[in-house]
């Protein structure tokens, strides 16, 4: 025991073994220090870490914290959606909410990532006043590629209104396609699901037929608006005409589907890719035996390449063993389209569509 006791002794006290073990210990601590180093540089080059920062930002109220997610040079391009942000912090309470989500890429630039519906919930007098949302526009930016701010959208309510059955009838819808002669049906509630796929046995009662004489807004070229009007025209019909493959057709291979139902101000997001599109599609030219799309207020902007179709969208389903619409839903569709690469033709590669369920009145801001 004690000739061991002893060797262990020699070999602490020589000078090149007790170098060599500190070398080590020092080696394994350094590598220990990077892989940490390298996850928290991981985690704050995520999209996660940078809307935490925004969420901090905005709900603390403190424009130098706020000012330091934007990109220089965006926020003097975009100075009325900055100083519009700022405003806010003079209510009483923010409250935001990223919980569940969705950035999709921005087909201009692959640095780019949009978040939309990031909903921000302002309080007066301790109680809820209105519940907004804003879309951000982020991209990488720096030697560090971290995201800033682009853009930071906040949503008026005439852009996210609250729809209610009475909007329904009074609006006046345009449709592209060939106009039937018969009136156009509204609902009475009904549990919807995505973009008409509910069953319902409540009869819908009828309303005269929604005039047709509403203007295109567009702030893109003639030849963009004149060719993206004629395809979301055959859209409009490959869908009424339950033509599956015409209707599919219209989608780029890497299209995302976005579907939200904004129930009593809360959102319930459903995302899907086209393989899964043409599924839902499917199952709802089953369900029903005639439908019918009214859309409205159809606003296109863009160039020649890349441009957003914007529209408020009316569904009326009629079940196949009867004559009468048993279902009709109301929200907004956003759908972005891009000249295919490989046919030259125009795509979409991304379709948003908000259903608006049970929302109060809120006042405009």
């Amino acid at each position: 025991m004690r000739s061991g006791n002893a060797g262990f002794a020699t070999t602490v006290q020589n000078p090149n073994t007790r170098f060599a073990a500190i070398g080590i210990i020092g080696a394994v601590i350094i590598l220990l220090a990077m892989v940490v180093g390298l996850q928290i540089f991981e985690r704050i080059g995520t999209i996660d870490f940078f809307l935490e920062q925004w969420e901090r930002a905005v709900e603390s109220k403190k424009p130098a914290l706020y000012e330091q997610l934007w990109d220089s040079t965006a926020r003097i391009k975009n100075q009325n959606q900055y100083e519009r942000a700022l405003k806010l912090f003079s209510r009483e309470k923010l409250e935001a909410d990223i919980n569940g989500f969705f950035s999709r890429k921005d087909f201009t630039d692959t640095n780019r990532r949009r978040i939309e519906r990031l909903p921000v919930t302002l309080y007066q007098d301790g109680e809820v006043l209105v519940t907004i949302h804003r879309d951000l526009t982020i991209e990488k930016k720096g030697f560090l590629q971290r995201w800033k701010l682009i853009d930071d959208r906040i949503h008026e309510n005439l852009e996210y209104p609250e729809i209610t059955e009475e909007h329904v009838v009074q609006e006046a819808p345009v449709e592209l396609a060939a106009k039937s002669a018969n009136p156009t049906p509204k609902s009475s509630p009904v549990q919807p699901l995505d973009d008409g796929e509910a069953l319902s046995n409540t009869i819908i009662p009828q309303t005269p037929e929604p005039d047709s004489s509403a203007p295109v807004v567009s702030g893109a070229p003639l030849d963009t608006q004149l060719k993206l009007s004629q395809i979301l025209g055959e859209w409009q019909q490959a869908w009424q005409g339950k033509n599956l493959n015409a209707y599919m057709s219209k989608y780029a291979a890497e299209a995302e589907i976005t579907r939200v139902t904004i129930d009593k101000e809360q959102a319930q997001p459903t995302r899907l890719n086209k393989k899964q599109l043409h599924e839902k599609m499917i199952a709802l030219n089953k369900t029903y035996s005639r439908i019918r799309i009214n859309i409205f207020h159809l606003q296109i902007n863009g160039d020649s390449a890349v441009a957003d179709v914007n529209f408020f969208q009316e569904f009326v389903g009629t079940r196949t063993s009867g004559n009468q619409p048993i279902y009709s839903d109301f929200g907004k569709k956003e759908l972005v389209f891009m000249v295919d690469p490989a046919d030259g033709l125009w795509k979409i590669y991304s379709e948003s569509w908000t259903h608006y369920k049970n929302v109060p009145k809120s006042p405009k801001l």
